[in-house]
């Protein structure tokens, strides 16, 4: 039993770090420059937005890409930001890339238009009831 929960536990703390590896964020070695590049393992053009959130000695920054990847690329430059006002970055403290599989189906809009419904019936529920509830209210 302590071996399936060992595996597991290590199967999970893995699991981060395979999507990690598509983009990446890179501070120069005089920290004024970032620069981000993406490596797409389909076999389709890529659609890849990565947002590097970089500290400041006073604060953070974002740097934003939004490229096109090109399929199979391995450590494709997306950008290169340069910081301005001659500030410096200290450190590269997050990166958020959000590059979906190309081959993968899109999401279902049905399910989200059915959660939509059942959102809006509850809502209309919930005012009916105080609507209700201050009908009783002026009653007494």
């Amino acid at each position: 039993m302590t071996r399936y929960l060992v595996a597991a536990m290590l199967a999970l703390a893995c699991q981060p770090a395979l999507g990690q590896g598509i983009a990446v964020c890179t501070l120069s070695a005089d920290k004024k420059t970032v620069t981000v590049t993406a490596s797409n393992p389909y076999q389709q053009v890529m659609a890849c937005e990565v947002n590097c959130h970089m500290a400041l000695p006073d604060g953070i920054a974002t740097v934003v890409c939004v490229k096109p990847v090109p399929a199979g690329a391995k450590d494709f430059v997306m950008c290169a930001q340069t910081a301005k006002d001659g500030r410096i970055y200290t450190r590269v403290r997050e990166t958020q890339a959000n590059c979906p599989n190309p081959a993968a189906p899109a999401s279902s809009d049905a399910k989200d238009n059915d959660e939509d419904e059942d959102s809006e019936e509850l809502i209309n529920k919930l005012q009916k009831q105080g609507q209700d509830f201050i009908e009783r209210q002026r009653r007494r």
